[in-house]
């Protein structure tokens, strides 16, 4: 498939997730449908439907997060219950059609950007919890989005039939989900709910999931879903239950991983405000997932490396800011990582800023996440922690590095600490730079 195409296709699969919080409308504690209310929350909370639908600084809910593509801009849309903006006229009917698949109200189709693939999973006591809640705890926002505008024929809605007769969707599943077995609730979180394999499961040709490589890791926008099945060399099958746990609720495992991009968001609204039986139950299934090796990876991603023991001698020279001198990656690494990072790679006592050794990020043999670390930084709110490292790409507020600087600082980072030097490139930087999503 040409790159173009899947980038196309990938970017409508997986239209990008946004900063946002949101603020409901709580139902009063003498309403008989407060259990239900409560519960329809819970589950939108579990389906990060806040991610996709509020734009940076935008209302809750009210859409407008806009991915570019070299076919157009993909805009979600207002889910608010406004009648004429949002989805007010909506019958529970109609948001099951358009939750469960992919059809709107009017009969056109959704862009599987809207994730019906794996809500179609949802049992209909869900659906009813979740259409209950978003037409009575939303606030109404009487703003409509810009329209998305694909080029042809991506902009035949009309397309996407044909797609969902290839896409592989979850079965229903039936009963109350809040009494299911542990390993069954799990299945329900990871492959309803949380849409895991949204991003952590490569596609076939028609940009539908491979359900025999599910979890084995996917590119995302720039950013790599990794291997998260049970292999102990290409997934997380050295994790126990507690640290997958404690990842999902903070995003962060010292010695092992943290959340960044797509993944940090995920945590921030989802996955952190889940209860600690449900991150078990999550935890349980995703750590059972049949091994998937990963023809890139032969060595876990969390064992490579160690702290720089060379010794910090410095001539005592100052560097001038007129110098027009190339840095190389230790100096560049020097001057913008090691106050955080430490000299030797270490991190800090706390854990706030990680270890760059034994740290599944830097030992992949992948660079990619690295790489958009650099260019976008982190900034995830979770488990009480606000973390943030800031972003070096041409907008940044603290220090500005060149395409040419982010790859030598990561090669230098990789090989001192990580899998090795990848050999990435300025114009590697530069391709995965425009990946970055772009908002209104």
């Amino acid at each position: 498939m040409p790159d173009v195409t899947r980038k196309i296709l990938w970017s409508v699969l997986t239209a990008g997730t946004a900063l946002a919080t949101f603020s409901a409308v709580p139902a009063r504690a003498d309403d008989p449908s407060a259990d239900l209310m409560a519960r329809g929350e819970y589950i939108a909370t579990a389906g990060d439907c806040v991610a996709c639908h509020t734009a940076p600084g935008g209302k809750p809910f009210a859409g407008g997060l806009k991915i570019t593509t070299p076919m157009g801009d993909v805009v979600t849309t207002n889910i608010t219950p406004d009648p004429d903006h949002g989805i007010g006229k909506y019958t529970e009917e109609d948001f099951e059609k358009s939750l469960r698949h992919g059809i709107r109200r009017d009969g056109s189709r959704l862009y599987p950007a809207m994730p019906y693939v794996s809500y179609s999973g949802m049992t209909d006591g869900d659906v009813k919890a979740l259409y209950t809640w978003f037409m009575h705890g939303v606030k109404p926002v009487a703003e409509t989005p810009p329209v998305t505008s694909l080029n042809f024929p991506a902009n035949l809605r009309i397309t996407m039939g044909l797609w969902n007769m290839v896409a592989t969707s979850e079965t229903p599943e039936t009963g109350d989900s809040a009494t299911f077995d542990k390993l069954r609730r799990g299945k329900y979180l990871a492959r309803a709910l949380e849409h895991c394999g949204t991003c952590h499961t490569p596609r076939n040709i028609m940009l539908s999931e491979k359900e025999d490589s599910y979890l084995a890791g996917a590119s995302l926008l720039g950013w790599y879903a990794p291997n998260i099945t049970s292999s102990k060399t290409g997934g997380i099958g050295n994790w126990s239950e507690d640290n997958l746990v404690e990842y999902l609720k903070t995003g962060h495992v010292a010695g092992l991983s943290q959340a960044a991009g797509p993944m940090g968001e995920a945590v921030e609204h989802s996955t952190s405000h889940l209860t600690d039986d449900d991150l078990h139950a999550l935890a349980a299934y995703i750590l059972q997932v049949p091994a998937m090796t990963d023809e890139a990876e032969h060595s876990p991603r969390e064992q490579f490396g160690k702290p720089l023991e060379e010794a910090d001698v410095r001539s005592g020279e100052l560097t001038r800011i007129d110098k027009l001198d190339q840095m190389d990656g230790a100096q560049i690494y020097d001057a913008n990582c090691a106050a955080c990072h430490g000299g030797n790679g270490a991190g800090t006592a706390d854990h706030y800023a990680p270890s760059l050794f034994h740290n599944s990020v830097v030992g992949s043999a992948r660079p990619d996440d690295l790489i958009m670390a650099v260019l976008n930084g982190v900034d995830r709110n979770a488990g009480g922690v606000h973390v943030h490292m800031p972003a070096f790409n041409q907008t940044s507020d603290v220090e500005r590095l060149s395409n040419a600087e982010i790859a030598s600082v990561v090669n230098y980072v990789t090989a001192t600490f990580g899998s090795g030097d990848h050999g990435v490139t300025a114009e590697q930087v530069e391709k995965m730079g425009k990946e970055l999503p772009k908002t209104p």
